[in-house]
């Protein structure tokens, strides 16, 4: 079994070290049998990512490359590799020793032939969950699961596992890996509802253990992390969202977004909402020619019945 390992690093001296110990976590999970070609790619012309690290290949990108644009190089170059699973993960996450044993034991068993496997996420090395999925309200909020009893539809992509194959089958319909209208953040959310719009089968699997430091480059809440979150919130809802569903859930969505511009005013700016909508009118060509491309696609609309969490909203863990 072979297994490309995509791992996204801004390549500034403070990530080397995680960078390192994301890679090494990857080296040591190698059993006889499998084989990982480790990728970094990163949009830091400048980066000081040491070339003796175990990696077979680097991409550097302009500056102005976001997260998905430089995950979308890094697939483009190599989707013609003979590899059996994507392993897209952050330079901040490292996986278990035996994660890629773990991979081949689970893909062999798996009878439903999953094209996206879910691992079970840890906060760090604690005990804590980070992610066993993404929870989807109607409102267009996303949230990482933090129990394992908690039904979730969606996929983190801090680490994830997805078909080569399959993979293939999202470009060739796309035209792309990742959606490069949203740049930052939400693109796992995406990702993810197209992924189950064409018949993608997601299956979680607790016995494939990663773990993951949270948002080590940017700082968890800053300005940058939470106005890119907001906004590709609605914008995912504009692209991917089919017109009867926007219509039945319109109140929902308008009662989480006068929440999000009540937060925002309160916590960072009171511009910071009317940027999130200027941005939104200036981009509005892009995005609904985005959404015409995305929604011919589907083969598989019923999905929206079910991706939605049961809950309006998780009263227990509403955080932002």
């Amino acid at each position: 079994m072979t297994v490309t390992c995509i791992i996204s690093c801004a390549g500034y001296p403070k990530n080397i070290a995680v960078l390192q110990r994301c890679i090494q976590s990857i080296v040591q999970a190698k059993k006889k049998g499998i084989k990982a070609i480790i990728v970094v790619t990163t949009n830091n012309p400048q980066h000081c990512i040491p070339k003796n690290l175990h990696i077979n290949f680097l991409f550097v990108s302009t500056k102005d490359s976001g997260f998905v644009q430089i995950n979308n190089i890094a697939v483009q170059k190599t989707i013609q590799l003979d590899s059996d699973f994507y392993l897209i993960i952050n330079d901040d996450a490292e996986i278990k020793n035996d994660f890629f044993y773990e991979l081949k034991k689970t893909a062999f068993l798996d009878k439903q032939r999953g094209d996206v496997y879910i691992p079970y996420i840890y906060e760090g090395h604690s005990k804590k969950l980070d992610s066993f999925g993404v929870e989807y309200f109607r409102t267009g909020y996303s949230k990482n699961s933090f129990s394992p009893k908690i039904i979730t539809s969606l996929a983190s992509m801090s680490c994830l596992l997805i078909r080569t194959r399959f993979l293939k089958k999202m470009v060739s319909t796309y035209g792309f890996f990742l959606n490069p209208v949203l740049c930052w953040y939400l693109d796992d959310v995406e990702f993810s509802i197209r992924a189950l719009a064409i018949g993608g089968i997601f299956s979680k699997c607790n016995n494939l253990i990663a773990y993951h430091l949270r948002t080590f480059t940017w700082g968890r809440k800053s300005y940058f992390v939470m106005y890119q979150s907001f906004r590709n919130l609605l914008w995912v809802i504009v692209l991917t969202w089919p017109r009867q569903f926007i219509l039945k859930n319109a109140l929902r969505i308008s009662y989480w977004q006068t929440i999000t511009a009540a937060y925002c005013f309160i916590k960072y700016s009171p511009w910071m909402y009317l940027k999130i909508l200027l941005d939104t009118v200036q981009n509005w060509h892009t995005l609904q020619t985005g959404r015409k491309n995305i929604l011919k696609q589907y083969t598989n609309a019923r999905v929206f019945s079910t991706i939605f969490s049961s809950l309006e909203i998780r009263h227990d863990r509403i955080t932002f």
